[in-house]
């Protein structure tokens, strides 16, 4: 492949990237439709609420120290194609619009990783991607704590780390 045509790839991915990342502008979520009532004996007890797990950030040093300590878990909220263009080492493809179905799918190895006293880091492309906190909030939903590595890709990069 040529320079200009390599150029090209590398344009339409970042503007990939860049739609793929942003937030909706104008729009409100639509309400969950209402469940329909099932009614059920009365010696079955309906199970315990899962509690929410905490987002929290964390910096590119921390996580750098995680990481090479072996002691992050480390989830990438970019879309598949971009992610296959390079990640930190070790990551695990969790695009946002899939996020709910890879998190049921991964659960085993999510409880593996913590009960390994692992944290769950989650990262996007650059600081004003949203997806990372998508990301989070639906692990926290699951019951399980995360953290945001706010700077995403490009801040990783930037600094020298590893990439795969």
């Amino acid at each position: 492949m040529t320079s200009s045509g390599r150029n090209v790839m590398l344009a339409a991915a970042a503007a990939c990237a860049l739609v793929a990342c942003a937030a909706p502008v104008g729009k409100t979520p639509l309400p969950a439709p209402a469940a329909p009532e099932v009614k059920s004996p009365q010696s079955v007890k309906p199970a315990a609420p899962v509690p929410a797990g905490v987002v929290s950030t964390i910096s590119l040093e921390r996580f750098f120290e995680l990481h090479q300590s072996g002691k992050a878990w480390v989830l990438d909220a970019r879309p598949a194609f971009i992610f296959n263009f390079g990640h930190v080492p070790g990551a695990i493809n969790v695009p946002k619009n899939r996020a709910g179905a890879v998190i049921s799918q991964r659960q085993s190895e999510i409880k593996s990783a913590l009960a390994a006293g692992k944290t769950l880091v989650v990262y996007c492309s650059s600081a004003t991607c949203p997806d990372a906190q998508a990301v989070a909030m639906h692990l926290a939903s699951s019951g399980y704590s995360a953290s945001v590595f706010t700077g995403g890709w490009d801040a990783w990069k930037e600094a020298g780390m590893p990439v795969e």
